[in-house]
């Protein structure tokens, strides 16, 4: 597969990030580093790595510029200067090569794939650069993990004999992994012929980096044609007759990648620069036309494409993972396949309309004719590649391609229809169109899979502790009241992470104050006031300089704010509609969280869809770049682990963590959902799970909320808050309680596992909180009481809660709460909890020292 032609918000910047030298070093050395700190912490995702890949791509074009010297002096600032020295790059492949041995999915080789080709990115870099040889540890280093990434990459169960779409991903996964390999096993090679073809690779690159020159100044296409006729008679021996099929290909797959650098940086610059972003446009087009046109010739030629020359036996593939001897030698099939994919990675940066009617000839023949089915795969991937006209091609490709072998049989034809229809999937998928999901059939834990967490790993260092007071102070917002006959009634509320600004809702109004503060800052000015006339206020939530509402109405809705500090200094950023579609019903939207990160804002939505008396529910993960505020639909895939978490059931709370690395969610029967996310907020792996018991009348409160916190030894836990029953001591799971989090599936040892026992006679806690260090939390009764309870570490591992303090102020009784009622945060480098009702009540507590909070 490909990856996404789309571009993100971290490239974007990494383009765009400055004009003088120190700007653009500072910005674009903070956005490697966070990447290598997610490849690091292996909290990454396929959205990483093509990150990864477009910035290496970019460097070596950079690099081909340099080395060329043709770069217009207007394009010399900021876009175009190097900024990854080879010390960097190398901690790069090192790093990159340690991840292929850990794989971020048991289930998915998509990441994998692209794990292998940004390895590759990487390692064409350093060949660009000049470097010939590598440190002979590091070097070492790098083919064992090739090895193991193999043997890991045979490992994998399943996958010999029924065809779905990991089978695809596998074939791909193969192909980068093995030229990888090949590409890490000339770097010792010191032979003269060796570097006469490396050479003659580099040359040839230095003629496309006058091409992409030649577009960047504007010349026009005569210009661009003449250095193509250039290039193209510098590539003729590679092209005529292949004697080094490594390098043959490692040539093509370098223009290939010179054309797909120039693609991302003409759409980063799309919304900046026009005119650059024209030239680039028809330059791609032109390098895209002529070497695909000259791949098909090949194809085409005696000789040039054997369709039963296929992969090596799967057999003989486990039986040299067994002995762990790598990757396959790149041979025949391996360069016919790279071809393709060379063809496949162009085609996804051109319309359908573009692509030669020789090269659709060329590709339905091959599907038709071969026998090899990666082969079929990849072709089938090339002519459906545009999103617009894919599901035409869907319908119409298997009828096509069968004209091409009159002699087809029925189970071929079935085969083929299949093999198109995961494919189609697999584009969908990398694609971000999201098709209805398929409601999985409910199946038990994998027992094996789940083990427990040990009571070691979870010894607490000495919590902070200070004196705490409950003695609160109690503010008041001035909310508009209605009249007489049609009185404001005030249902939601919530509070800022800052705790400096507060909504308040109605069904029909939302209002947006600055919370008042012990200085007397006035709280009687309005921020910003919605109405909505023909929908409902279901929910709303606040980051630090964003508002997220949720409408529920005939089609619920998305609106989203930024808001300023000052009366009607805002903007709505968009209004997403969830209306129901040819591939996905009506979604009823039940919760929501935000989370604003450096660049970029979070925003989960939980919601369920019925389709045929079936119920499917999932989380929708949606994304807001702060420099373009440009807002769009997040492929994350809640719902995609096995067996599917919201079976049967559906979310009815969710949180993020404060750092945004976790996401929680408390569904409708009761459990907690507690997912690892990447750096893109996917999750990672399953969810670790905790589930308790609850009386069956209880079942519809249950579990009210949970909050996920940290304490000062970097251990995550989840505070969750429930609505007990008087016989709760003796249905052991009704109380609120504080637990550990594991990364993945996994269960807590009964002496972890710390019930807070010692709210007694409570009535129902609807909200929680914890501070920054994890040494209190706060809890909202259902009676508007707000009660502390300081953590301790508990002997065997864990945490443990003292006896509750009951402040002397208190919030309105109420039946539920937003999760963003309760907050601790800090203000003026101290730690402070502020809490607030829909009746405009703010209470607030500040503790004595930043420790103590």
């Amino acid at each position: 597969m490909l990856r996404s032609s789309r571009v993100s918000s971290s490239f974007a910047q990494w383009t765009r990030a400055g004009d003088d030298d120190v700007t653009l070093s500072t910005t674009r050395r903070a956005i490697v580093a966070e990447l290598q700190t997610a490849i690091e912490a292996h909290q990454f995702d396929s959205e990483t790595l093509e990150d990864i890949i477009s910035i290496l791509e970019h460097e070596c074009l950079c690099w081909k510029y340099r080395n060329d010297g043709t770069l217009p002096a207007g394009q010399d600032a900021g876009a175009f200067r190097q900024t990854l020295e080879r010390a960097r790059i190398n901690q790069l492949v090192d790093q990159l090569s340690d991840c292929l041995v850990r794989s971020i999915s048991p289930s998915s080789h998509y990441e994998r794939e692209l794990q292998s080709k940004a390895l590759l990115s990487a390692l064409a870099l350093l060949r660009a650069q000049g470097v010939e040889a590598l440190q002979t540890t590091f070097h070492d280093r790098l083919r064992t993990r090739l090895a193991d990434r193999f043997t890991d990459l045979q490992g994998v169960p399943g996958q010999r004999d029924v065809f779905s779409a990991e089978t695809v991903r596998k074939s791909q996964s193969g192909y980068y992994l093995c030229l990888a390999a090949e590409y890490a096993r000339h770097f010792q090679r010191a032979e003269p012929i060796v570097v006469s073809v490396v050479s003659s690779v580099v040359n040839l690159l230095i003629v496309g980096a006058s091409i992409t020159s030649a577009a960047m100044q504007g010349s026009g296409a005569p210009n661009v044609q003449s250095t193509l006729h250039t290039l193209e008679r510098a590539f003729r021996p590679f092209w005529i007759s292949p004697n080094e099929l490594f390098w043959a290909l490692c040539t093509l797959q370098e223009f290939t990648r010179i054309t797909m650098a120039l693609h991302a940086y003409g759409e980063a610059m799309a919304s900046v620069d026009q005119v650059a972003y024209d030239n680039v446009q028809q330059c791609r087009d032109t390098m895209a036309a002529v070497i695909i046109g000259k791949i098909v010739s090949i194809i085409n030629s005696p000789q040039g494409f054997q369709n039963d020359i296929g992969p090596r036996s799967v057999h003989l593939d486990y039986f040299v993972a067994f002995f762990n001897r790598g990757p396959n030698d790149l041979g025949r099939y391996f360069y016919q396949y790279g071809l393709l994919d060379c063809v496949s990675q162009l085609s996804g940066v051109l319309s359908s309309n573009s692509l030669s009617a020789d090269l659709v000839d060329t590709l339905c023949r091959i599907m038709a004719t071969s026998a090899v089915a990666s082969y079929r795969w990849k072709c089938a991937e090339i002519l459906m590649r545009d999103p617009i006209t894919r599901r035409t091609q869907l319908d119409r490709l298997p009828e096509a391609v069968a004209r091409y072998n009159p002699t087809m049989t029925a189970q071929a034809e079935t085969r083929l229809r299949d093999e198109v229809k995961v494919i189609y999937e697999l584009l969908n998928e990398e694609d971000g169109i999201f098709l209805t999901p398929t409601p999985t059939i409910p199946g038990p834990q994998d027992a094996a899979a789940v083990g427990n967490l040990s009571p070691s790993g979870w010894i607490e260092s000495a919590q902070p502790s200070s004196t705490i007071t409950a003695r609160a102070q109690k503010h008041s917002v001035s909310l508009p009241r209605g009249s007489m006959f049609a009185r404001a009634r005030y249902h939601r509320a919530g509070l800022s992470p800052d705790g400096l600004y507060a909504y308040f809702a109605t069904p029909k109004d939302l209002y947006l104050y600055r919370v008042p503060s012990s200085t007397g800052t006035r709280a009687n000015d309005i921020l910003l006031h919605l109405d909505t006339p023909r929908s409902e206020y279901r929910e709303a939530v606040l980051s630090n300089s964003f508002l997220a509402v949720l409408h529920e109405g005939r089609t619920d809705s998305l609106e989203v704010y930024k808001y300023g500090s000052h009366a009607q200094t805002y903007s709505l950023i968009t209004t997403a509609p969830f209306e129901a579609t040819s591939r996905e019903p009506r979604w009823r939207t039940d919760c929501l969280a935000i989370h604003e990160a450096r660049d970029r804002v979070w925003i989960a939505i939980g919601g369920r869809s019925s389709q045929n008396e079936i119920i499917s529910s999932t989380i929708r993960m949606y994304r807001i770049d702060i420099d373009g505020q440009n807002f769009s639909r997040h492929n994350a895939y809640f719902h995609r682990s096995r067996p599917n978490p919201f079976t049967s059931d559906y979310v009815k709370s969710i949180a993020f963590a404060p750092d945004g690395g976790r996401l929680v969610c408390v569904t409708n029967n009761n459990r907690i959902l507690v997912w690892l996310l990447s750096n893109n907020a996917r999750p990672i792996q399953p969810p670790f799970q905790i589930v308790k018991r609850y009386m069956p009348e209880m079942n519809a409160r249950g579990a009210t909320s949970a909050t996920l916190f940290q304490t000062v030894s970097a251990n995550p836990y989840v505070l969750c808050t429930t609505s007990p029953s008087q016989e709760r001591s003796n249905n052991n799971g009704e109380w609120s309680f504080v637990s550990p989090v594991g990364a993945g599936p996994a269960r807590v040892p009964q002496q972890l596992d710390h019930h807070l026992w010692r709210l007694r006679q409570a009535r129902a806690i609807i909200a929680g909180a914890a501070s920054p260090d994890g040494s209190v939390i706060a809890l909202l009764e259902e009676t508007g009481k707000i009660l502390l309870m300081p953590l301790v570490a508990q002997d065997g591992g864990g945490l443990a809660a003292l006896d509750p303090i009951v402040l002397d102020a208190r919030l309105k009784s109420q039946n539920s709460a937003s999760p963003t009622a309760l907050r601790f945060c800090e203000v003026e480098r101290r730690v402070c909890l502020v809490a607030v009702d829909p009746d405009g009540t703010v209470i607030r507590l500040h503790f004595q020292d930043q420790t103590g909070g």
